[in-house]
């Protein structure tokens, strides 16, 4: 019994550390209380746990809380930055209302200033804002009251609200170039008309948005299309900027709404985005007037001015609409922007949108981070395919030394690697829809994450290839020309045009979405013979109906042979700059009618390696034409086509983002066209072809009915023709399967291509002739081919290569089964 008690005891000890004075033993327990109190103390210790748990999750939470609040209130004093120049801005008093009717004389004309330096998104080393000191009396308010209230803004006042804006609503720390600061400290001024030509990327929107939110009231952005207009919105609510968008686009009880908060005294939106459709209605026209007269209009925004002009390379007739506006709103002044402007076009923008004596800040077309390069398609070491995988991976690999240099090298290179890290971005543009969908294959049986973007995909689905692009989930993006216009990402390593473009002011101002964050970035084209036919067959039909205008002798048919006279400049300028040695970027600043036309150095193939691109160049040259015929509509001559001295280029004059996205184009698609057109020229040629033969050769004898025909094929062969093994099985059903099993390994080997030591169609034929050697009857042969190329396409499907084992094929003809895979 003693011995239980001990027990006991020794069950119902303290385990504290701390140490306790002696206290009088308690009396002997029973089991059931010594169990009882273990039980509530582990209880107690759980029940302690469980509090920690909580208390660290109210912990979590209240410090989520925390900083949803704190950006709410960001958000909020971000947007009291903004609507301040509403509530500090004053209206004008009488005295001051009296002294807009003075007459003041036009300033003289300006020339235009360039930048020193290159304007790059890098910007300089130091701060811009600082290097020039501003004189408040350069801010003079003009005649029109800027904001309301009861005095106007002080000069003073421009300057410090324009500081607080730049840093704490855009976020910014210093300019991207000289240029830029002082073109906003112009525009700001409001003095005068402001034409800007800044390259891409070098931050041409904060030209025009610093300014209005700087002064309040509204601005008028004029976009050439909607997913750029709603790409800019975005962008500038999440900087807590109240802005709107009227397009077609949106519903009744949305245009409702903006209408109604336009039509108050004090609007609340700085920046009102609208096509140039919209601003030749009577609607819009009678809210600009309205918007006028209560002196809240600040600035009309042309973005893309380049669409003003027939020299330009994405002429919008509904543009040039714009320059009646000046009698909507006379005393307002006018922004226009561009990347894309020569002398001439400068000229044709000024002059269309009635500018008064327009500021020009010109920057300099060279970027220092961009190489530029063309790449011939005809002469590649390699496929072409393989050979666009394996620059894109280098462009966008982080550790070199675990990718391959070169994806081509063996049939599992792409495969056998770790999985890749790839950091930064790339876009390939292609012509069509379906070579989208084919180069976004490629990439990713190359291991390159990457996707199509084109029109006949759903606006859903475009949305979602956008967005997981823009958040790097998927680093590639194989898309049409409409992909990319007016998206801000700064870490595209790699634009690749599969085919050149229309017009070299179009692909400058695309292969200028490359490195705008200023790090090195790759610019490239593949170019063949057969693009250059493929161009002319695309503007063939445009030029035909602008010769119909060019023809009448009035003002329609002078802008109608201006246009034609751009668009054929402008493919031979981009045809120039792939077939000719030069520098490519002394090549882009002289179409832009550029001062500085030094050689890069090393920015370029041609300053890089001299020789090799001058091979490479002669190499294209002495190159026979592949397909011998210039593609040109039925019933079109060669020289309606105008093509007889210059080629002719160029987007087609009035496309609106519907029709550059829509999928109802498809029938009406060029491409479709210019493959239908050859595919008839080709069967013409074929069918001239055996014709000739036929009378050639010598009459053949009589073949008793029902015997087998023995005809050589006209693209593939067979092993043995000569041998009937299988009854009914003729030699035209042989040649069949060889060419469904040949179309299917091109399809599968398209990025590692064949094994060493033999060709595709030799593959084709073992295969064809392995299974017609083993089968017994009809059924059995096509039974075993119909498996083989289902085994193929389900490889291909699931991005796996078809292993195939080289077995020459014995003299016998016989190819042993377990050679067969």
């Amino acid at each position: 019994m003693s011995t239980n008690k001990r027990t006991l005891e020794t069950i119902t000890i303290d385990d504290s550390d701390e140490e306790k004075a002696p206290v009088a033993k308690k009396p002997p327990t029973s089991n059931y209380s010594a169990w009882a109190e273990i039980f509530n103390k582990k209880k107690t210790e759980k029940s302690k746990d469980a509090a920690v748990e909580k208390a660290k999750k109210d912990a979590d939470n209240e410090l989520r809380r925390q900083k949803l609040k704190d950006a709410f209130n960001e958000r909020k004093r971000r947007e009291q930055i903004v609507n301040g120049s509403a509530s500090s801005s004053a209206r004008p008093s009488k005295t001051q209302e009296k002294s807009k009717k003075i007459e003041k004389p036009l300033p003289a004309p300006r020339k235009s200033k360039k930048s020193e330096d290159s304007p790059g998104p890098s910007g300089s080393s130091s701060q811009l804002d600082s290097q020039d000191s501003q004189d408040p009396s350069e801010f003079v308010a003009s005649e029109i009251a800027i904001g309301t209230g009861e005095r106007l803004i002080r000069p003073q006042e421009i300057i410090d609200r324009r500081d607080k804006v730049f840093l704490e609503v855009f976020r910014h720390k210093k300019y991207r170039s000289r240029l830029q600061m002082q073109a906003i400290n112009c525009i700001l001024k409001r003095k005068c008309d402001v034409y800007v030509s800044l390259p891409t990327g070098a931050g041409k929107s904060l030209c025009y948005q610093l300014p209005a939110v700087v002064h309040g009231g509204v601005t008028i952005v004029v976009s050439p299309l909607i997913a750029l207009m709603k790409d800019q919105v975005m962008a500038l609510r999440k900087k807590g900027i109240p802005c709107e968008t009227l397009n077609s686009t949106l519903t009744p009880v949305e245009r409702t709404r903006i209408l109604e908060e336009l039509a108050k005294m004090n609007p609340t939106i700085r920046l009102l985005y609208i096509t140039a459709e919209g601003c030749a209605t009577d609607s819009m026209k009678a809210l600009l007037g309205s918007l006028t007269r209560r002196e809240v209009l600040r600035y009309i925004v042309v973005d893309e001015a380049h669409c003003v002009t027939q020299w330009g390379h994405d002429f919008r007739p509904d543009y040039l609409n714009l320059g009646a506006l000046r009698d909507v709103c006379p005393d307002v002044p006018w922004v226009a922007l561009t990347a894309t402007a020569n002398e001439k076009a400068q000229n044709d923008i000024s002059s269309q949108l009635r500018l008064r004596n327009p500021e020009a800040f010109k920057a300099g077309t060279y970027r220092d981070n961009l190489y530029y390069d063309v790449q011939m398609r005809d002469h590649l070491p390699t496929a072409p395919e393989n050979h666009m995988a394996s620059f894109i991976t280098k462009c966008l690999t982080i550790d070199q030394a675990k990718t391959t240099s070169n994806l081509t090298k063996n049939e599992k290179s792409a495969r056998t690697q770790a999985k890749k890290s790839f950091t930064g971005s790339a876009i390939v543009y292609c012509r069509s829809r379906s070579e989208c969908e084919q180069i976004a294959n490629v990439l990713r049986i190359a291991g390159i994450p990457a996707m199509a973007y084109h029109a006949g995909l759903p606006k859903k689905e475009r949305n979602e290839v956008q967005e997981k692009w823009m958040s790097n989930e998927i680093p590639v993006v194989a898309a049409t020309v409409a992909f990319g216009m007016g998206i801000d990402k700064p870490d595209v390593r790699a634009v690749v045009h599969w085919s050149p473009t229309q017009n070299l002011a179009g692909y400058y101002q695309e292969a200028g979405r490359a490195g705008r964050d200023g790090k090195r970035s790759y610019c490239r084209i593949y170019y063949a013979k057969s693009d250059k036919n493929a161009l002319n067959f695309l503007v063939s039909g445009e030029l035909a109906k602008l010769k119909t205008k060019a023809e009448k002798k009035n003002a329609e048919g002078e802008k109608a042979a201006m246009q034609i006279k751009s668009i054929q400049v402008g493919l031979a300028k981009m045809l120039e700059y792939c077939e000719s040695a030069k520098c490519r970027h002394v090549a882009i600043a002289e179409f832009f009618d550029d001062t500085d036309c030094r050689p890069c150095g090393s920015n370029c193939d041609f300053c890089r390696d001299p020789k090799a691109t001058l091979q490479s160049a002669q190499a294209f040259a002495n190159a026979g034409d592949s397909h011998g015929s210039v593609f040109r509509r039925p019933g079109t001559s060669r020289a309606e086509s105008g093509f007889e001295s210059v080629y002719g280029g160029g987007r087609r004059g009035g496309e609106t983002e519907d029709e550059l996205l829509s999928s109802n184009t498809s029938s009406k698609d060029a491409m479709e066209r210019m493959e239908h057109e050859e595919a008839k020229r080709v069967r013409g040629l074929i069918d001239s072809e055996f014709a000739k033969r036929r009378r050639a050769a010598p009459a053949a004898p009589t073949v008793p009915r029902g015997s087998r025909r023995v005809e050589p094929a006209t693209d593939v062969s067979v092993i043995k023709p000569e041998q009937a093994v299988i009854k009914n099985v003729t030699l035209e059903s042989r040649e069949n399967w060889v060419r469904y099993l040949l179309r299917a390994l091109e399809t599968n080997w398209i990025v590692s291509g064949p094994p060493a030591g033999i060709t595709m169609k030799q593959c084709a034929e073992q295969l064809e002739y392995g299974m017609y050697s083993i089968s017994k009857n009809e059924t059995t042969y096509k039974n075993k081919l119909g498996h083989k190329l289902a085994e193929i396409k389900t490889l291909t499907k699931k991005n796996e290569p078809f292993h195939y084992t080289n077995t020459a094929v014995e003299q016998n003809g016989f190819v042993k089964a377990a050679n067969l895979t």
